[in-house]
């Protein structure tokens, strides 16, 4: 009886069925896939550089204060306080200044390997 069982072909409902089950199956592995590569791990890494940044910003803002406070102080030892305020903001104004243009008077240039052949033939 087994045998005969075997031997019979699925009928048509029962093969669409099975085929719609693994489309179904394959579509949800796509998505989990994409969900996975392109929304969850770039959101984490971005997260976390978000992370590092917080911090590394914490520091360097609470280093410069307390650089920026020890020059004022140790020019005051020299000069009036409110001197040594003035000395200080110029040097830190003209710094800022300077970073503003160097970052402002540089072309911005996408690296493709279009732009990259313009340079090495010297055409930019």
């Amino acid at each position: 009886m087994d045998k005969a069982a075997s031997n019979e072909e699925p009928s048509i409902e029962s093969e669409f069925a099975r085929t719609i089950k693994y489309i179904d199956l394959y579509l949800r592995q796509k998505t989990d896939l994409f969900l996975q590569h392109y929304v969850f791990e770039p959101f984490d890494f971005l997260i976390r550089q978000i992370l590092y940044l917080s911090v590394i910003v914490t520091l360097l803002a609470a280093g410069t204060l307390a650089l920026v406070i020890g020059v004022i102080l140790f020019i005051a030892t020299m000069v009036p306080l409110w001197a040594a305020l003035l000395i200080t903001a110029a040097i830190i104004w003209a710094i800022g200044v300077i970073f503003a243009y160097v970052l402002v008077s540089n072309k911005i240039v996408l690296r493709t390997p279009i732009t990259r052949e313009m340079i090495k033939s010297g055409k930019s």
